[in-house]
C-alpha cells in the first residue's frame, strides 16, 4: 500500500492542504491537489486529522498571492508573515 502524503502551506493570513505525490518545494514531480483551503486553525486541525487518518503530514509556506500549487514552497516559515501564527504538525517539518 502506498503511503499518502499532505502538507500544510501557510500562505500569508491562510492555510492550504494539499495532498502530494511526493515532497518537493519545487512543483516538479509534486502533483499537488488543494484539500483545502481557510484560515491557519482549521487547517492545523484538518491536518492533524489527516494524520490520524495514516497521511504522512508535513509543514511549509509560501509567500505569494493567488493559487500556489504550482509555486515554490519553502520550510523556512520564520522568514514568513504570521508565523507566529504557524503551528507545526509534527516533530519533523522539512520537506525533502
Amino acid at each position: 500500500m502506498e503511503d499518502k502524503r499532505a502538507v500544510l502551506v501557510y500562505q500569508c493570513g491562510i492555510a492550504n492542504i494539499f495532498e502530494v505525490d511526493c515532497f518537493n518545494m519545487a512543483p516538479f514531480g509534486r502533483n499537488a491537489k488543494r484539500l483545502l483551503q481557510s484560515d491557519f486553525h482549521s487547517r492545523t486541525c484538518f491536518a492533524r486529522g489527516l494524520k490520524h487518518a495514516g497521511y504522512i503530514v508535513k509543514v511549509a509556506g509560501c509567500n505569494m498571492a493567488g493559487d500556489i500549487a504550482e509555486q515554490k514552497w519553502t520550510d523556512n516559515l520564520e522568514e514568513l508573515p504570521f508565523s507566529d501564527k504557524f503551528v507545526l504538525v509534527s516533530d519533523t517539518n522539512n520537506l525533502l
